[in-house]
């Protein structure tokens, strides 16, 4: 009972802060929908004008070459599940050739993503990466914390599909 007491406070306090810290930063256009990418600029860490310029330059600067990415990921899904629904013998061989193709996208939108964040860490400056690198082991604390208190789901019974 007293755990769950803790969770209702933390979800209540999460319910609280997370609206102050989205209003804290501008939003970052070009990532609707799917997973999110980490965050820009760590909550608490404030950027000059001159930094929020730059920092919009970066994503505005690969928003082209990530539009054309997710139109190849499109494709390449479409044609790995017209291969899996044929009637009769499946091509593997293409079927492979398709996923290898759809993991190089995904590693080059990883290392797109990666490539940005460290143009942001270079232009934050020595105080502010500071701020950044306490606010993410307070967070990282904190998560450990809600996993600690909330445990790992229940595994289902055998034979039991999702």
């Amino acid at each position: 009972m007293a755990s769950m007491q803790l969770i209702a406070r933390v979800v209540g306090v999460f319910a609280i802060a997370v609206p102050g810290v989205m209003l804290a930063q501008p939003v970052v256009a070009g990532h609707v929908g799917g997973i999110m990418p980490p965050m820009p600029v760590p909550p608490g860490v404030v950027l000059t004008d001159a930094q929020k310029t730059q920092v919009k330059a970066l994503f505005h600067g690969d928003h082209a070459a990530e539009h054309e990415r997710r139109q190849k990921l499109e494709a390449l899904r479409q044609q790995i599940m017209d291969g899996l629904t044929v009637e009769g013998a499946l091509d593997r061989d293409h079927l492979a050739q398709l996923t290898a193709q759809e993991a190089a996208l995904h590693a080059e939108e990883a290392q797109g993503r990666l490539a940005v964040q460290e143009k942001i860490h270079d232009i934050l400056t020595p105080e502010q990466q500071r701020q950044a690198a306490t606010t993410a082991r307070k967070l990282h604390d904190l998560h450990g914390q809600i996993d600690a208190l909330m445990g790992h789901p229940p595994e289902p019974p055998p034979g039991d599909l999702p």
